[in-house]
């Protein structure tokens, strides 16, 4: 076979809520997927999806500073003296 494999079923809003609340409760992975009658993979795999920011929101609006203003910002905190 070659290329990816097919994607399973997709998951309903109401898996989805209950893996959320199955989560919170701390019930383990391989229970979580018994109960939603699927597999240990799609269950983690659905877990991080959850962590990735939406496709739209591409860049943080919050502006990130290269490592030379950083070492910059640190050696002039050195050199202030303290009050």
């Amino acid at each position: 076979m070659t290329g990816p494999r097919p994607a399973g079923r997709p998951w309903t809003p109401g898996e989805e809520a209950r893996l959320r609340e199955l989560m919170v409760a701390g019930v383990k992975v391989g229970l979580i997927a018994k109960k939603l009658n699927r597999s240990s993979g799609a269950v983690y795999a659905r877990i991080n999806s959850f962590k990735k920011p939406d496709r739209g929101f591409a860049f943080s609006s919050q502006r990130r500073s290269l490592p030379s203003e950083r070492l910059a910002h640190a050696k002039s905190q050195q050199a202030e003296p303290d009050a």
